[in-house]
């Protein structure tokens, strides 16, 4: 029997693992509302993205996600999220690591969460994570 996370526990420390997908082309503009970055997009889930960046951000950092791609891929809105990680380049403890920031998602509604999915199942590859039914 699963436990009830605690409350003030953040989404992603209980979560199980979402399946994640490759997006060919897929880049994100990360907007705090001040500044903007961009980078390539490494994996996406329904609940994530994590952008290869070198740049840093502090968890808990609130931001607005614009994807961006190649072609018509376009998702028709933009993604509201905050920082969860930051991983940096370590050449002495991680040189295997590639550096960027993970977001996760919030605030989509069941209409955006089904375009979202949509959007993964026509234009993503899976990469890794949670299996299919055995």
């Amino acid at each position: 029997m699963k436990e009830d996370p605690p409350k003030d526990a953040k989404p992603a420390e209980h979560a199980e693992r979402a399946q994640r997908f490759a997006v060919g082309g897929l880049n994100i503009i990360y907007d705090t509302g001040e500044s903007f970055w961009a980078g390539p997009v490494r994996d996406v889930s329904e609940s994530g993205i994590f952008v290869q960046t070198q740049h840093d951000m502090p968890v808990g950092t609130s931001v607005t996600l614009v994807p961006v791609t190649d072609d018509d891929a376009q998702l028709p809105f933009d993604v509201k999220a905050e920082v969860v990680r930051v991983d940096v380049y370590d050449e002495d403890n991680h040189f295997d690591r590639i550096p960027g920031i993970a977001f996760h998602l919030i605030g989509l509604s069941a209409q955006e969460r089904e375009q979202f999915r949509a959007f993964l199942t026509r234009y993503g590859v899976p990469v890794r994570g949670a299996k299919g039914p055995a």
